[in-house]
């Protein structure tokens, strides 16, 4: 049996040169190492916090602008709320005034108007009595100024009647109903020429024409509108006057009355529905120039409007429209 034998010490010389060249750890240079990435970490955790601390700032600043915005908004809003009701107020009271505005001017008008009756039959009938009892003393010239007395109280007097129709087709009820247009112009027509059996006019009647509309009130309109056609085609030879509807997009229906007449100059159109207005002179084709202001007043009563189009000796055609989509009907008084 052998006997033990210790190992024998390995010298320097004789260590691996890999280890050799390996050096010692060195424990101040670890902790330095830990040490930084401490503060690296420390560092980047700061940095994190401070940022989500901006953020946080930005948005409460953010949101208190939002608010001030919102606040504005609703001060705003409520200014606009009290402008609104206040406007709304103002117009019901300035409406209110034009109702009794209007309820007073044509109760005056229509008070004038009768009230003038009285001295214009008077003054009618001095003159005629003048012609009658005094004719042979008057010389020529006296006799011409009889002669204008006369016909300035019948113009006075169809101005008046004029002005009366449109104080009553303003203020009247309406009571609204189905109307036969195309018979109620039909029976113009036979009016008209039995009125005047030399004339030569043609009517052309659309048939079945037919609107909810007050009776009397609608056959003012067409009577207004077919007897300024016959009057306006009486230089006319043969002369044509047409009424018919057309399809209306915004009302229950649309008319027209056409004629082959004298026509007008459509650089003045604007004034053919304002009273007293006319485009001829009263030598050459009579009237007083309310005829067609009735008519617009009609219309808008039963919630349409009136419009025209013509050319000088090319005739002319009025169209009117009735009952337009949402249009409120004035059973009482046209404003």
């Amino acid at each position: 049996m052998d006997a033990f034998r210790p190992t024998p010490a390995v010298s320097d010389h004789e260590l691996n040169p890999a280890d050799q060249a390996r050096p010692a750890p060195n424990n101040h240079d670890h902790v330095a190492e830990e040490s930084q990435r401490f503060k690296d970490m420390r560092r980047a955790v700061i940095n994190i916090l401070e940022d989500a601390t901006e953020d946080r700032l930005k948005s409460e600043a953010a949101a208190r602008a939002t608010l001030n915005i919102l606040e504005d908004l609703t001060n705003a809003r409520a200014e606009i709320e009290i402008l609104n009701a206040g406007l709304e107020a103002r117009v019901r009271q300035r409406t209110a005034e034009l109702v009794v505005a209007n309820e007073n001017l044509e109760a005056f008008a229509y008070s004038v108007a009768h009230d003038l009756r009285s001295p214009l039959r008077a003054l009618n009938g001095f003159s005629e009595a003048l012609a009658e009892d005094y004719g042979d003393r008057l010389d020529a010239t006296g006799r011409l100024y009889t002669e204008r007395i006369k016909a300035g109280t019948e113009r006075m007097g169809a101005l008046i009647d004029d002005l009366l129709v449109l104080a009553q087709v303003s203020r009247a009820k309406m009571s609204l109903g189905l109307v036969d247009l195309s018979a109620e112009v039909a029976a113009l027509a036979v009016e008209l020429h039995a009125r005047e059996p030399g004339r030569k006019v043609r009517f052309c009647i659309g048939a079945n024409v037919r609107a909810t509309a007050d009776r009397i009130l609608i056959r003012t309109v067409v009577q207004n509108l077919v007897e300024n056609a016959w009057k306006f085609t009486a230089k006319r030879d043969e002369a044509t006057i047409e009424f018919a509807s057309i399809p209306a997009k915004d009302a229950e229906i649309c008319c027209y009355v056409r004629d082959n007449g004298a026509g007008f100059d459509s650089a003045f159109i604007d004034m053919l529905f304002q009273p007293f207005q006319r485009l001829h002179s009263v030598s050459e084709f009579p009237g007083t120039g309310i005829g067609l202001v009735s008519v617009q007043r009609i219309v808008e009563r039963h919630g349409g409007h009136a419009w025209a189009e013509g050319a000088v000796g090319r005739g002319a055609t009025f169209y009117f429209t009735l009952n337009a989509k949402g249009a409120h009907h004035d059973l009482v008084l046209s404003l």
